[in-house]
């Protein structure tokens, strides 16, 4: 009497099988979900075969049939764990593994922006975002970007490589736009998340300057020869030499420090009498600090914070 132990050569076949398959799954980029849910039926298949085709060659013998449960066990995690590897290559979370074992964290340098600033553009508008940025007046005519970047990264990989990466730079009429981009932020486990962009932005002292929205920006005006604007912020320093020529005006700011702020007044007739009051807009009450003569103006409005340094 001879003794089949079934599930010996189903072992084998079933491993050639599961290694073709993912091979498969690789170079032709097949969905392996499918297999997932299908491989233990799979496996009873082959088994199957394996005892209707030994019965069937010796069939005129005694045969006695004994079950191998290690393998078929054995070829049944082989399989799971193969094909959820597969199903984790194909949704990308192996990838993020790869990443998130293999990034760093690293400080570059932003490539440079500067461009000359033609006479038909008379006015820059500057959205710096949520990041830290410094904006001088310069004496030159060029506008010009640089800074760096500090954030998770591949070995050997910079997250950015050119202007646009990190700016929208855009003209349209006598407007010279600057946007800063938001880095990207990964969702998975942490991983990868935005880094930290430190930029200084010089512009040219003569023309007229526009600054919407942010967190933290430095203002240093330098030799301004035109009028500045700054809204929406959130923290506003103001780096101004004692030589300036420029008048400061605040406009509803929640706080002011570094200097003797000074409101404004004007006079409102009562009866025939005329009577000094804080000056109020719609916007909230202004308060101003004068370098030099005053000749060009740099408004702050609508901030929560403005220092003087």
């Amino acid at each position: 009497m001879r003794t089949w132990r079934v599930g010996s050569f189903s072992m084998g076949a079933a491993l050639v099988l599961l290694g073709v398959f993912l091979l498969l799954v690789e170079v032709l980029k097949w969905d392996p979900a499918i297999a997932m849910v299908s491989w233990w039926p799979v496996l009873f298949i082959i088994l199957g075969i394996e005892i209707l085709f030994y019965l069937g060659m010796k069939k005129n013998e005694e045969q006695q049939v004994k079950y191998d449960f290690i393998s078929i066990l054995f070829i049944g995690l082989i399989g799971t764990v193969g094909l959820g590897m597969a199903v984790l290559q194909t949704t990308g979370v192996l990838e993020l593994s790869k990443q998130f074992v293999s990034a760093e964290e690293r400080t570059i340098d932003l490539p440079k922006y500067e461009e000359q600033l033609t006479a038909d553009i008379q006015r820059v508008v500057i959205e710096p975002g949520s990041y830290t940025v410094n904006i001088e007046a310069s004496t030159g005519n060029e506008a010009v970007i640089f800074g760096t970047y500090w954030g998770s990264m591949q070995k050997g990989a910079s997250s950015i490589e050119e202007v646009s990466d990190y700016a929208l730079i855009e003209k349209q009429g006598d407007t010279l736009y600057m946007k800063l981009k938001q880095m990207p932020t990964g969702r998975f486990m942490h991983m990868h998340n935005g880094g930290q962009l430190e930029a200084t932005v010089l512009i040219p002292a003569n023309v007229k300057l526009e600054v919407n929205g942010g967190n933290n920006i430095t203002i240093n005006p330098r030799e301004l020869k035109a009028d500045w604007a700054i809204a929406d912020m959130s923290y506003v320093t103001l780096d101004v030499a004692d030589h300036a020529n420029v008048l400061i005006e605040a406009i509803n700011i929640q706080q002011l420090e570094g200097k003797d702020w000074k409101k404004e007044k004007a006079a409102m007739a009562s009866g025939n009498e005329a009577v000094e009051v804080d000056h109020y807009d719609e916007s909230g009450f202004t308060e101003s600090l004068v370098f030099g003569s005053g000749e060009h103006k740099l408004q702050i409005k609508n901030s929560y914070s403005v220092q003087i340094r």
